[in-house]
């Protein structure tokens, strides 16, 4: 095989270099997160971040499937999508689907947090152990049924909020006018992308019932907010500005009430006291 001609040769490294020169601008595009768009041109992407606590859970983002959670993955992060609106569904079974609306921005990660609820959820009556004779009985002790039934007392004081761990202390419930509402307190720190539309678009109140049933008392749980109201009963509903919180009836009889007692969620109707179980 003969050698190349120094004339063929200098082609060649003509012809790469003309290569790099052209290429050059696109590497550096695509590392500073552009991506080129038919009809539009280049445009700056952005990313999402879902974060699911459970395990065996289906992430979709429009349609497409992104993975599933497990012991060692509980967060998904998805980069380089062009700037719009993103449908994202989280599917676990024995859960209600979790649908939420995100927008992405250029340059920005927009975070969000599946919320799953059991789809079985059910009311155990609670039996006072001292007034049932037979020892077969489910009963509940006699001193923690007291406990129970003194929370709903007009003259004791209610339960304190449960508030979850990672809810920060400048987020507070205001129950007005038979409105729901979660407000954020803090002047001084940014919102939780739950009180935001888009990532650049916050504000500080998140409307948890509003004008479709009167509240009458609320209360942080589960990671939600539990309420009730004359109309409806007992639910649980998620905390979250954007399209579309999950809201789930947790005791569908009118005039129910609520309280939390050390950790439990305790339903009075009527004379009767219940726990609400598989949340």
């Amino acid at each position: 095989m003969q050698p190349m001609s120094k004339r063929r040769r200098r082609l060649y490294l003509y012809a790469l270099v003309a290569v790099f020169v052209l290429c050059l601008p696109l590497v550096m595009f695509y590392a500073n997160g552009y991506r080129f768009e038919s009809g539009t041109g280049f445009v700056r992407t952005g990313g999402v971040i879902i974060s699911v606590s459970e395990s065996d859970a289906l992430l979709s983002l429009n349609g497409a499937e992104v993975g599933t959670s497990g012991f060692l993955r509980h967060n998904f992060y998805i980069d380089n999508l062009s700037p719009g609106i993103y449908q994202v569904l989280v599917a676990r079974e024995g859960d209600h689907p979790w649908h939420r609306t995100l927008i992405v921005e250029p340059e920005l990660v927009t975070d969000a947090q599946a919320f799953l609820i059991p789809v079985e959820i059910t009311s155990v009556r609670l039996v006072d152990a001292a007034k049932v004779a037979s020892s077969t009985a489910t009963t509940t002790p006699h001193a923690t049924y007291e406990l129970y039934r003194k929370a709903f007392l007009p003259t004791s004081s209610t339960s304190t909020p449960l508030v979850a761990l990672h809810k920060p202390v400048s987020e507070v419930l205001s129950v007005q006018e038979g409105n729901v509402s979660v407000l954020w307190m803090d002047p001084e720190t940014v919102p939780p992308s739950r009180f935001c539309v888009g990532p650049s678009s916050c504000g500080t109140e998140i409307p948890v019932e509003s004008g479709k049933q009167t509240a009458m008392k609320a209360e942080f749980f589960g990671g939600g907010v539990v309420y009730a109201t004359k109309e409806g009963g007992v639910f649980l509903k998620e905390i979250d500005i954007r399209p579309e919180p999950l809201s789930v009836q947790l005791y569908p009889v009118r005039g129910a009430e609520f309280r939390v007692v050390g950790g439990h969620l305790i339903v009075k109707d009527g004379t009767a006291l219940y726990e609400i179980t598989g949340l």
